[in-house]
Formats: C-alpha cells, structure tokens, sequence
C-alpha cells in the first residue's frame, strides 16, 4: 500500500516558500504576475536605464501597497543587485517581486491570523505596530501552554525562523504558504 498524499507536498517545497541552493530563481512565475513585473520594470526604466536598490523599497510601497515596516532593509535589498553594483538584477526583480506580490495579495489574511496569535499572547496590550513585533520561543511556549498552538506546531514555527531565535511577520506568511494555508495562483 503506498503512502496517501496529503496535498502538502504541493506547497511545503513551493519555491515560493522554499528556497533550495540548487536551482534557486528557477521555477515558474505565472504569466499574469511575471507581466505585472515587467511592466513595473519597464515603467521604472524608461527614462532612467536602471533601478537601483535604494528605490526598491518604494517600488514595493507604491505599486504593491505594501507598508514600510515589513519590507527587507537596504542591506537585504543589496542581495537583489547585480554583484558588485547596486543596480536591480532583472531576474531577481522577477522573484522577488512575485514573492512581495503575493503577499500584498495575502497580506489580510497573514494580518488576520498574525493578529489573532498576538491577541491571545497580549490579553489586550498594546497591539500597535503588531507587524513588527517578533514571536520568541517564550511567546511559543505561552501559545502552547494556554492551548492555542500544538506541540507540532512549535517546530513549524522552529523551521520558519530559518535559525533566528524569533518569527517575524514575513516569516509566518512564509510558514502559512508553505502549509497551503494561503491563495497562490500557479
């Protein structure tokens, strides 16, 4: 009898999600998002030859409707360059920009679910800013502890830290696609 796929072979390893070192920046973006990054690039482009990195960040503000505060830091921008200048690699822009993209299209329910984590950890403290906050191993362990997260839950929550000892916003949206919890269009 062979193993019963639960559909999350699917998702789990999406290299939307999931970035291996072999093959990076080598799946397929979907016709109708990969036009849409193109036309950004072009608009960009058309009286200035390159985009550099420092106006990535607007780019993602203005044309994703993304805030400030969850967006990668100049530094983080650096790695979507040309090695060695600080001008827009185009095919990065491609990857990229698909991952930022879906996001923005996802971001309510990311914010809905995020918000509902924090709410049961602050009892009603203060909820500004809750896009920045960081979920530690404590706020995992108070999550478990009052029943609102499984045991198994922990180590997802472990895995999408990639090493950090905290979750970030971006990093939960990550850990949601990769359970198939979000909307992505193939």
């Amino acid at each position: 009898m062979g193993r019963r796929k639960s559909g999350l072979e699917l998702t789990a390893f999406n290299p939307l999600f999931y970035e291996s070192d072999i093959g990076k920046n080598s799946y397929n973006i979907p016709d109708e998002y990969e036009s849409t990054l193109i036309d950004i690039y072009t608009q960009r482009t058309t009286e200035i030859p390159d985009i550099t990195s420092d106006q990535i960040n607007n780019i993602l503000q203005e044309e994703f409707k993304l805030p400030n505060e969850i967006l990668p830091t100049k530094e983080e921008f650096k790695k979507w360059t040309i090695d060695g200048t600080n001008i827009l690699d185009f095919e990065k822009w491609l990857y990229n920009g698909y991952f930022w993209m879906i996001l923005s299209e996802n971001i309510d329910d990311v914010d809905i679910i995020w918000n509902d984590l924090w709410g049961n950890l602050n009892n009603n403290d203060n909820m500004d800013n809750i896009r920045t906050k960081k979920l530690y191993l404590s706020d995992i362990n108070k999550l478990n502890n009052i029943g609102k997260l499984e045991a198994n839950a922990i180590g997802m929550l472990h895995t999408a830290s990639n090493g950090k000892l905290y979750v970030t916003y971006v990093d939960f949206f990550i850990l949601l696609g990769r359970l198939g919890i979000l909307q992505i269009s193939n």
